[in-house]
This record gives C-alpha cells, sequence and structure tokens, in this order.
C-alpha cells in the first residue's frame, strides 16, 4: 500500500525544487511504509503547507542518482548526511498556502522534524485530497 508524509522544507530548498533545479529530495532516514508522495510544509519565514510532490523510490546510497540537481553530486560522492534520495517526479502547488496558524487550529497540525505519516493528521490528508485547489508546477 502507498501513502503519504508530511515533511517540512526550508523556503530555499522548495525554491529550487519548483524551478526543477533540484530533482531529488534527501532524507537521513525513510518510513517504513512505502511512500508516493510528500506533503511539503515549507518552514519559516513562510511558515506553510505549500506543495505536494509525488516521488519514485528513494535511491539509497551507495547506489547513485543521476547527477543533474542541486546536491546530487554530494549525494553520490557520499558527502551529505542523507543516505536516501527520493526522485521528484511531478509538483503540485496549493492555490492558497495553509498557514501554520490555520493548520495547528483546524487541524493540531505539528511541522515535523523528520516526517509524520498522513494518518497522523487524517482530516487535513481528507481536505487535501479532496477539497483543497491544486495548480501543477510540472
Amino acid at each position: 500500500m502507498q501513502t503519504g508524509i508530511f515533511i517540512s522544507i526550508k523556503p530555499p530548498y522548495c525554491k529550487l525544487i519548483k524551478s526543477q533545479e533540484k530533482v531529488n529530495e534527501f532524507r537521513s532516514k525513510i518510513p517504513k511504509l512505502p511512500v508516493n508522495h510528500f506533503w511539503i510544509y515549507e518552514s519559516a519565514p513562510s511558515s506553510s503547507l505549500k506543495y505536494c510532490a509525488i516521488v519514485g523510490t528513494p535511491v539509497h546510497f551507495p547506489d547513485k542518482v543521476k547527477e543533474v540537481g542541486y546536491g546530487d553530486q554530494s549525494f553520490n560522492e557520499g558527502n551529505s548526511n542523507y543516505t536516501y534520495a527520493y526522485p521528484i517526479l511531478q509538483l503540485y502547488e496549493l492555490t492558497e498556502a495553509i498557514p501554520l496558524k490555520i493548520l495547528k487550529e483546524m487541524y493540531q497540525f505539528s511541522p515535523p522534524q523528520g516526517f509524520a505519516y498522513c494518518g497522523r493528521y487524517p482530516k487535513l490528508d481528507i481536505y487535501l485530497k479532496n477539497h483543497a485547489q491544486w495548480r501543477e508546477v510540472f
């Protein structure tokens, strides 16, 4: 069964992903369950839920990724703190980002340090899948 997770990413890296200059999301740990999408919370100063990334099967170092984007070479050389690289296949952006204040009040959401399974915030997951308005970035 494929599922999703919530992750936090800093604004400069979200910008690189959006511009396709960063084509892999690097992680030091991965969920036990297979995932196929990341709900992306952009950390301060934005502090809002903004994106959904459709991701492929993670590459586990020492396996290599194709060196086409930010961080790929460092990952391949083992010069990063990350042992997993998720290829970002598609990216969607909420037409209206959801600020942290609303996330906390309506969904008891706390920005994850590593990741959080969607099951931790089922009402938010349902809203994002069934009611939120998205635009395709790529």
